[in-house]
């Protein structure tokens, strides 16, 4: 289903990236710009243009629905195992990050295609998962004798049965177009983009068990399915809203 969303959105927009505009960018714009990423996340953030080729962005991205489950559905797709990618699956209950990119500017009328690089975290914070998916993940069963500790609370007292807290960095890589707005100082950006992951980092915990060796699998086993796995192309669309200079 992602991969069937993406494609459509992809070849619905190549027309808008090819047929030419003129663009409106001049060196010096500051603005703040909107936007979303299909289907990964949404953006808010700031955009500077420092000159006829060089622009940069800074911007905040949440991951919520509909595309709580892009990225999983992603790894899936590209070969990952499901019974690993199930420990993040959603809900979150927390999901957002930093995307920090520069733009390179080229083509006539005034520089309106670009490629940029952007380095993106992301924190995902889960809550409540179930025994039974560190069970299918690892085979294992998770209340063995031997495999955890009493923790600081017991059970009727906790409020994080079973918690993964994960930190990721994407690398981005991006060709872009603007869009003039008609009668308009804004404009609107598209985009195609590809994110791949070059970091991550899970920690597994509960505040009623200590499971350090099962905690340090399930890192070490999703770091390798993201390393391997996590591509998440996107097409993005961005409106630029401009500031007084």
């Amino acid at each position: 289903m992602v991969k069937r969303i993406f494609i459509l959105l992809v070849f619905g927009s190549l027309f808008l990236l090819i047929k030419p505009n003129i663009a409106s960018a001049q060196v010096g714009d500051q603005a703040l710009r909107f936007g979303i990423k299909v289907p990964y996340s949404y953006d808010i953030g700031y955009y500077q243009r420092f000159s006829n080729r060089i622009g940069m962005h800074a911007s905040t991205q949440f991951i919520t629905i509909p595309f709580a489950s892009a990225p999983i559905g992603y790894m899936n797709l590209f070969g990952a195992d499901p019974n690993i990618t199930a420990i993040l699956a959603e809900p979150f209950t927390f999901g957002a990050g930093l995307d920090v990119g520069f733009h390179y500017y080229f083509g006539s009328d005034n520089r309106r295609y670009y490629g940029a690089l952007s380095v993106q975290w992301m924190n995902l914070l889960k809550r409540d998962i179930d025994d039974e998916v560190i069970n299918n993940a690892f085979d294992l069963n998770f209340n063995s004798p031997g495999v955890v500790t009493l923790g600081p609370k017991s059970k009727s007292q906790s409020t994080k049965p079973l918690t993964i807290n994960t930190n990721y960095v994407n690398l981005g890589f991006i060709f872009g177009k603007i869009v003039p707005i008609p009668n308009s100082i804004h404009e609107l950006r598209l985009e195609l983009a590809v994110n791949k992951t070059i970091f991550s980092h899970h920690n597994l915990q509960s505040d009623y068990r200590i499971f350090t060796p099962i905690s340090e699998l399930t890192n070490e086993s999703l770091q390798e399915t993201m390393r391997k796995y996590g591509w998440f192309p996107t097409f993005n669309v961005y409106y630029i809203f401009k500031l007084p200079n």
